[in-house]
């Protein structure tokens, strides 16, 4: 096995760094998109993006499913859980002449960064790189998803600015930020400012689309003076003046489809059922320091089971949860899960490390019902059975510790949500499969035909006692006209379709975009207290899991090795100026700070 040295510089000023430069080191000038033809963009974008599934985007399939493995290793056995992560991949067009490459669309994460021709970890041998502090890193084959050669385009021009990110998964990117000739799918977004990787251990780049909190050049509480922000991909189409608000929709379509859709600016409403109900971002990090949410929390009000004779509330207890479209499954915390498990007949094996359960059959009608407050999504109990290779179906609702849930894929494949980054909301509504026609409306101010969900001033504010029982089938809703009725509801689709007439038009041809993740996607699995045996379940995350800034945001995940040892870690990312561009952080420094932020 061949053996890479490297002696790595530690730019130990990263935190700090010509930050007072601001949005300076972007430059003025204000991205003027057309289409590629030269037309004109309707008030609204549409990308469709390829969904895949894996341990990781380079072995992820369309076909995969979750599942869990005995695998053998030395001699003994450990059980994993397999295809834990979701990925939407999108290609995007670079420089002059264009250089094709992928990257994953992320909805936990701010930034877009390619890989870099330079990368000395791509390598089509079978090499290991030692780092500085002694650390081996394995060469990466970065042919199938293509790098970026800044000396290929005649119009890169580079900020001489440093940029570095790192995920839960151990996966990182470090480089410099510049600007070229940028296309995504049919869109010219020219003047989108991206960073070159020219170190990464990932095989694929991100298009970070969340919440300007989460960029790498801001700071936040928890890091120097003068943070700064720019605009990332959904400002500039809102400020070039191709959408008019700062706002998208997501569709991941149903579980055998493999394409979904994201669309900038705009809401289809031939994707959902019923009406769309808003609720407030949640400030989840309040006291460790955050003045605003940095990614996409919301209040779930209550849990509940719905078959064809009854209806059972399991809690109503209120939880933080997470809207996390980089994972695949869906984490409860521990006592929730507990008591959802009972209601279903599922017992906790000391084995398996999950909740097993008598395995049902597809034409099963029972529910597991996510009250939000004056409106319920529901989701088929078949949507959350992880199948296995022995013969024995497992509960994909994970226990996790904390207070927070994250609402993985699972979830949010029947749910048709829309991101409103500028009022810091969301809009949820049933969603709605196999429609042949689009009813597409442009946002402007506001989410048009959305209305204030009843619970939308009651929302989440410190961790409480998780109670079983309660009552969530007695919907109360709130009218605009302010009256209140209540009835017992199943289904948030009861509810009138929208009012007013829509603008309805068509979305043009698009090539192939990606929605993602959005946060560090999965996160620690503990073994249910009380069980027998010592055994935790294994938990992996993709780099379209959330991130956040070494300088800003900091959030936890973990990995795990083994059945009976989980490992914890964070996914931090940072952003420093430097007069040459040419000082590299090492991996190990990234880590080393990342400890010093971890907070939970």
């Amino acid at each position: 096995m061949k053996v890479l040295n490297s002696n790595s510089v530690v730019y130990a000023a990263v935190l700090l760094s010509d930050l007072s430069n601001g949005l300076s080191l972007f430059g003025n000038k204000k991205p003027q998109l057309t289409k590629r033809d030269g037309s004109e963009i309707d008030n609204f974008i549409k990308f469709k993006f390829d969904k895949s599934y894996g341990d990781s985007y380079k072995n992820s399939s369309k076909r995969n499913k979750p599942k869990l493995d005995i695998v053998k290793r030395d001699g003994y056995e450990e059980i994993e859980l397999k295809n834990e992560s979701s990925f939407y991949s999108i290609k995007l067009s670079i420089g002059t002449p264009a250089q094709n490459v992928t990257v994953l669309i992320d909805t936990g994460s701010s930034d877009l960064w390619v890989t870099g021709s330079d990368n000395p970890l791509c390598s089509s041998d079978d090499a290991t790189f030692t780092g500085s502090d002694g650390s081996s890193q394995s060469s990466i084959d970065c042919s199938l998803y293509g790098t970026f050669d800044i000396d290929d385009s005649s119009s890169f021009t580079s900020n001489d600015t440093s940029f570095a990110i790192t995920y839960g998964d151990g996966s990182y990117a470090l480089g410099n930020w510049g600007q070229d000739v940028l296309s995504l799918q049919d869109i010219d977004v020219t003047g989108l400012s991206f960073a070159v990787a020219n170190y990464t251990n990932s095989t694929v780049g991100v298009l970070g689309i969340g919440l300007p909190s989460l960029e790498a050049t801001y700071s936040g509480s928890l890091a120097g003076s003068n943070p700064y922000q720019y605009d990332n991909l959904p400002l500039v189409l809102r400020n070039s003046g191709a959408v008019k608000s700062y706002a998208y929709s997501l569709f991941l379509n149903d579980e055998d489809s493999s394409e979904g859709s994201i669309l900038f600016g705009g809401v289809d409403h031939s994707k959902y059922e019923g009406t769309l109900n808003t609720l407030p971002l949640v400030n989840y990090q309040k006291s460790s320091g955050f003045q605003s949410p940095y990614e996409f929390d919301i209040t779930l009000q209550g849990l509940g089971i719905s078959t064809s004779s009854k209806n059972t509330t399991v809690s109503d207890t209120q939880i933080v949860a997470l809207l996390d479209s980089g994972t695949t499954l869906t984490y409860l915390p521990v006592t929730l899960t507990s008591l959802l498990a009972a209601e279903l007949n599922a017992s906790y094996s000391a084995r398996l490390g999950y909740y097993t359960m008598s395995c049902p059959s597809s034409s099963d009608s029972t529910e597991i019902v996510f009250d939000f407050g004056g409106f319920h999504i529901n989701v088929p109990l078949t949507s959350f059975i992880v199948t296995s290779s022995m013969n024995v179906c497992i509960l994909g609702i994970i226990p996790r510790s904390g207070d927070q849930a994250i609402l993985g894929d699972s979830f949010l494949q029947h749910a048709y949500v829309v991101y409103d980054l500028e009022n810091l909301e969301i809009s949820l509504a049933q969603a709605k499969y196999g429609s042949s026609s689009e009813d597409i409306e442009a946002i402007v101010s506001s989410v048009p035909s959305a209305v204030r969900a009843a619970s939308y001033s009651n929302t989440w504010s410190t961790a409480a006692t998780i109670n079983s029982g309660g009552d969530i089938f007695t919907v109360s809703t709130t009218a605009s006209n302010g009256t209140t009725s209540s009835g017992s509801s199943t289904r948030s689709s009861t509810s009138s379709r929208r009012t007013g007439t829509a603008t309805s038009s068509s979305t043009g041809s698009a090539k192939d975009s990606s929605a993602s993740s959005l946060r560090p996607s999965s996160s620690t699995i503990d073994s249910v207290s009380g069980s027998s045996g010592s055994s935790s379940s294994t938990s992996s995350t993709s780099i379209s899991n959330s991130a956040t800034t070494l300088a800003s945001t900091t959030r936890s995940s973990s990995t795990s090795s083994s059945l009976s040892t989980s490992t914890s870690s964070s996914r931090t990312s940072s952003s420093n100026s430097n007069s040459n561009g040419s000082n590299i952080i090492v991996p190990s420094f990234i880590t080393i700070l990342a400890s010093l932020f971890y907070f939970i």
